[in-house]
């Protein structure tokens, strides 16, 4: 148990100290990024140098993903306050928004085709293991072949 609030603590205390760090970087430095996304930005790079660290983000994390519907309520009451504004925009966002989705979609896409590939060539690079029937066909070949001479 206490082992268990100990990871806890330890994975809210890597994902707010990404966070703050960012928030901090990106007022300090002028950096065009919001704090947030270079705080998760942070956070990837962590996670890609030190992999031990990910079930611990993700015991924290796991409770805000699971109650992630109440996080966005201030969103959607910052949408109807600027209501007359979202309406007067409304085919600019829209076709804002249906650009960006294809463009972020093929970027994701044409990278997991990249990871996919160099994990293909990987496979094929490693030796098959064969079945006990094609190895005693095998066998038998190199019998007859050696029979033959």
């Amino acid at each position: 148990m206490m082992a268990g609030t100990r990871n806890w603590i330890t994975g809210a205390t890597l994902v707010l100290g990404c966070y703050y760090l960012g928030t901090w970087l990106s007022s300090s430095t002028g950096l065009p990024l919001p704090g947030a996304l270079t705080g998760l930005l942070i956070l990837l790079a962590v996670l890609f140098i030190v992999p031990t660290a990910e079930p611990l983000v993700a015991r924290a994390a796991s409770p805000l993903l699971r109650h992630m519907s109440v996080l966005f309520v201030p969103a959607v009451l910052g949408v109807s306050a600027y209501w007359s504004e979202i309406a007067q925009n409304g085919w600019a966002i829209g076709i804002a928004i249906i650009i960006t989705t294809c463009i972020s979609l093929g970027i994701s896409a044409k990278i997991a085709e990249k990871l996919l590939s160099s994990r293909h060539a990987h496979l094929s690079q490693v030796p098959a293991k064969k079945d006990a029937a094609e190895q005693v066909t095998e066998q038998r070949e190199v019998k007859k072949g050696s029979d033959n001479d």
